[in-house]
């Protein structure tokens, strides 16, 4: 019988879906190489465009209107937002009871306290990163306004790596000694979480040097009018209408680049594994807490008002030992057509290392889909959440099949065919002829905050906040 699986799991920062998708620009050998291996999901969002919420989302299994972490860590205060280790379980408590040895290496950002042992890691280092990157004088793409600190959107390192390379030193370091006498008799997960390609985006010169700038693609929105967007987003796109063409094209070399570099750093963990022949029974999994607009309808970064793909649908690639994934021509294909969630992670890993599972999760187990046995009716739907990032902003968010539709209170609702329209150009909420599938999926919405418990708009009788399309008696 095979051993109890180990687990890699590295996590970014700010990382789209479009930037490791085939035929992209962003050069990921590696990243590449483990998709061909196991499975690459097409359709998986998270569950808030912030890191906090999200990677607590991944800890718990649950949606952040349940976990109750709404904003980032550092913004607010202890009793207003935290996600505490007897509220709720975590799956990595599960995995340390089921005797896993856990350690964790980077950004943690999940909750206030950062004592990570009383959420079941073994060992850990939060602070494993270098000095700031020094940047090449004249390398800088930085965006002035009145009243404002100027902002750095780009650049490039004098530096051989990035500030989260020492993450992944550790983590090399922690399999090779699981693999000696030390821990042997126990299987472990691995936690590398960087803070990259968060911005500001400043690439090592040498990751940076591998992209002819004058052939990078922006953004096919990037000059587009926002018609049918709330005024949000123009007031923010207004904030960066001063770039060129040119700065764009840096930015936007700077981005991939530093996927690159996280691309490298992930090729040596994979070739740790292979050395120490963990490799053959060690599930490996990479994604990001969320995305980022990167000239998206001429937007920039995430959060507030950016309820778009470009921030909500993220990479995940699985390889897991004895499972090669869903045949590429089998029809359809899970990995291409499933939507799956943050949420689904936790569930999904307690599955595949036969420990119990996450009490009250509201994400499930995917193991279906990397085992080519599901029923796509069940995996047509996501759903995501988000609370202002310190502007009160309310949205939600329902993917059902090609349908996308965003509650906004405080703008406009926007509906969206992805299959017909995957740049999000034309919002059909107003339009007549498709009332009953922006009602369809309004009931949507509704029925899944009645599943979840998110109360906070489902109780919306009230006078003033009669304002869906449809409500929640539907």
């Amino acid at each position: 019988m095979r051993a109890r699986p180990n687990i890699l799991f590295v996590m970014t920062d700010h990382t789209n879906a479009q930037a490791l998708a085939p035929g992209s620009q962003c050069l990921t050998p590696h990243l590449d190489a483990l998709a061909a291996q196991g499975t690459r999901f097409a359709h998986c969002y998270t569950t808030n465009a912030i890191c906090s919420p999200a990677r607590a989302s991944l800890m718990t299994g649950l949606y952040p209107s349940t976990h109750g972490m709404w904003d980032c860590t550092h913004t607010q205060r202890r009793e207003w937002l935290d996600v505490p280790p007897d509220r709720f379980t975590y799956f990595s408590r599960i995995l340390a009871e089921a005797g896993y040895y856990n350690a964790y290496f980077g950004k943690w950002h999940v909750e206030q306290s950062n004592q990570l042992e009383r959420f079941g890691w073994h060992e850990y280092d939060l602070g494993c990163a270098s000095a700031r990157p020094r940047r090449i004088p004249g390398t800088e793409v930085v965006m002035p306004k009145e009243g404002y600190r100027d902002y750095l959107l780009a650049a490039v390192s004098e530096d051989d790596a990035i500030p989260s390379h020492p993450a992944f030193d550790r983590g090399i370091d922690f399999i090779q000694r699981h693999a000696s006498a030390q821990h042997s008799d126990r299987p472990f997960c691995c936690f590398i979480s960087t803070s990259e390609p968060h911005d500001a985006y400043v690439p090592p010169k040498r990751f940076f040097e591998r992209y002819d700038l004058s052939s990078i693609r922006v953004s096919p929105t990037l000059r587009e009018d926002p018609a049918g967007k709330p005024e949000i987003v123009r007031r923010m796109r207004a904030v960066w209408e001063g770039l060129s063409e040119a700065d764009w094209q840096r930015i936007t070399a700077a981005y991939w680049a530093t996927i690159t570099f996280l691309d490298h750093e992930v090729g040596r963990l994979l070739r740790a594994l292979r050395e120490t022949g963990l490799d053959e029974n060690t599930i490996i999994v990479f994604t990001s807490d969320h995305g980022d607009m990167l000239g998206g309808h001429g937007l920039f970064a995430k959060g507030i008002g950016t309820p778009y793909e470009e921030v909500y649908n993220i990479p995940l690639i699985m390889r897991v030992p004895g499972m090669t994934g869903p045949n590429p021509g089998a029809a359809p294909d899970p990995a291409r057509h499933a939507r799956v969630s943050t949420v689904d992670l936790g569930p999904t890993l307690l599955d595949l290392c036969g420990a119990p599972p996450l009490p009250d999760a509201q994400g499930r187990s995917i193991r279906p889909l990397l085992e080519g046995r599901w029923n796509p009716e069940e995996w047509q739907e996501a759903y995501a959440e988000f609370y202002g990032q310190r502007f009160v902003y309310t949205q939600r968010i329902v993917w059902h099949g090609d349908w996308k539709y965003i509650f906004s209170p405080g703008g406009i609702d926007e509906l969206y065919h992805l299959g017909n329209d995957p740049h999000e150009r034309h919002n059909l909420a107003q339009d007549p002829a498709f009332r009953e599938v922006l009602h369809a999926m309004v009931k949507r919405m509704w029925r899944k905050m009645r599943a979840i418990g998110d109360e906070s708009l489902l109780k919306t009788e009230y006078a003033t906040l009669r304002i869906a399309p449809v409500g929640p008696g539907n």
